[in-house]
């Protein structure tokens, strides 16, 4: 009876209040248990606070993880693979998946459909789409953090893990870095400083997670394409072999049957990929974010190389492919992660400048990153391009982009600048002086982008500030254009301006 009426509640709502009350309820879900793990060691404003930057995949933390409970850990994890699964499959699987059959939902297809901005203007994605995409996720997700894991496991330095099996932290570091939670339960990653490759598999899942879902089902598609034809091509010449060994000997090598059987596996994949797996991104927009992400990363890289390599306190004292690894490592977790392998209250004031701007920027839309998203940004910047031509479309790749996405884009970036400033004179007001207003705006940005950085702040925050910041932590995770439609009551993203045949480029 209970049930039966919570199905008829939730459905009567609009699906971006459902997404909003999911992820709170998960908060303070996360915070209860939390706090009953530690006994009472830590208060309940902390564990609420540590809940919220473990589910919206943040990093922040006002206690040390190190000091923490075995079950606690496991808790932060399991909060963290939560939260990291994007706001659709997020909210389907958990929020409210004990109500069955919310798949179904007309208004939770529109608002799928909607968000990753697929298809004519009518179009709906089917329920049974909806399914294999959030399927698709939750593989991809599992495999990189399984294969990360791995990879950590077998190269990282002994004593990396400290007082912690090292099977676990292989898996809570891998699992933290593809989600870009930037939690670590050795306070931080300074034992993989001297060890450049360990700092590779951290970046690279930083990297994968953040990218966006919708780019890596694409690429999962062309690579099973790619690998058909190679299959393919070792079938031709494998089939005449085959032939002769059969006529010669009378019996068919299993052997060799193996590319035949492999190939039209392959071919029935994809045939059912096509025919059933939506919510992969366009080659335009696959183009932009790995181009994107790519310009970032080695900005960001040559430019912390160049600032912090005099520094005794952070590069000068570290060998050249130590400096190059740290360098990159630090571009990537600016964006999306933020582990850190020293003291970032130690940097170079250029070095943060660099660093709120890649936080403020962001990763990949659908994905594990925060920030307003690098297709946002690339739309403003192509936008702007087009002032002096206001009569011109605005353009990526040669290819008129959707007036949709470019109408959201400027709405996502003035909501999100507009939250900031209102959020950075409240936070300024109830801090009294008693820090640098830099100190305070990195850890702002750093918690509205989700990203984990601080010079350290945490800590010496007080209990309203940390309500504050995990208040702020939710609004970046969940979104602002979400939050904005929930407040309207809208099922999706509603559609702007007449005609709007362009590309659409998922934003925000």
């Amino acid at each position: 009876m209970i049930l039966s009426r919570l199905r008829r509640f939730f459905r009567t709502m609009s699906f971006a209040r459902v997404v909003c009350l999911g992820f709170l309820s998960a908060i303070l879900i996360g915070s209860l248990a939390i706090y009953t793990s530690e006994a009472g060691e830590i208060s309940y404003v902390d564990s609420f606070y540590l809940s919220a930057s473990a589910i919206c995949v943040t990093g922040l933390s006002p206690v040390n993880l190190s000091e923490l409970n075995g079950s606690t850990h496991w808790i932060i994890l399991s909060l963290i693979q939560l939260g990291g699964l994007g706001i659709i499959s997020f909210t389907v699987i958990v929020g409210f998946l004990v109500i069955k059959g919310i798949s179904r939902n007309s208004k939770f297809n529109a608002f799928a459909s909607a968000a990753i901005d697929k298809g004519e203007e009518t179009e709906k994605l089917k329920s049974n789409e909806v399914n294999r995409m959030l399927l698709s996720i939750i593989n991809i997700s599992f495999t990189l953090e399984f294969l990360g894991a791995i990879g950590l496991y077998l190269h990282m330095p002994e004593g990396t893990e400290g007082p912690n099996e090292r099977w676990f932290f292989s898996m809570f570091t891998a699992i933290s870095a593809f989600n870009n939670a930037g939690f670590s339960i050795t306070n931080d990653l300074s034992a993989l400083r001297y060890d450049p490759f360990s700092l590779c598999i951290v970046s690279g899942l930083v990297i994968l997670g953040g990218i966006g879902f919708p780019v890596i089902i694409l690429l999962e598609k062309i690579l099973l394409t790619v690998l058909f034809r190679i299959v393919s091509r070792i079938e031709i010449s494998t089939e005449t072999i085959l032939l002769r060994k059969t006529l010669t000997t009378g019996r068919i090598p299993k052997l060799l049957l193996f590319p035949t059987e492999f190939s039209a596996f392959l071919e029935a994949r994809i045939h059912n990929y096509n025919l059933h797996l939506r919510g992969e991104s366009t080659r335009i927009q696959s183009k932009l974010l790995t181009y994107g992400s790519l310009t970032l990363l080695v900005f960001g890289g040559l430019g912390f190389y160049f600032l912090e390599r005099g520094n005794p306190h952070t590069f000068a004292k570290l060998e050249f492919w130590d400096r190059v690894a740290n360098a990159f490592f630090i571009s990537a977790c600016s964006r999306t992660a933020g582990f850190a392998t020293m003291d970032f209250a130690n940097l170079n004031d250029a070095s943060v400048i660099i660093i709120v701007v890649l936080m403020f920027i962001g990763g990949g839309p659908q994905g594990t990153a925060g920030g307003i998203k690098i297709t946002t940004f690339v739309l403003l910047l192509a936008y702007l391009k087009n002032v002096i031509q206001p009569y011109k479309p605005v353009m990526l790749f040669g290819e008129v982009v959707s007036k949709n996405s470019v109408a959201i884009a400027i709405r996502v970036y003035f909501l999100a600048t507009l939250s900031l400033a209102l959020a950075f004179i409240v936070l300024g007001i109830v801090d009294q002086n008693q820090h640098s207003l830099h100190v305070i705006f990195l850890e702002l940005i750093s918690s509205f982008s989700t990203v984990g950085f601080s010079l350290n702040l945490t800590p010496q925050l007080g209990d309203i500030e940390k309500l504050l910041y995990a208040s702020i932590m939710f609004v970046g995770r969940v979104g602002i254009f979400t939050i904005l439609i929930a407040a309207t009551g809208h099922s999706g993203v509603p559609k702007m301006g007449g005609s709007d045949d362009g590309v659409k480029i998922q934003v925000g």
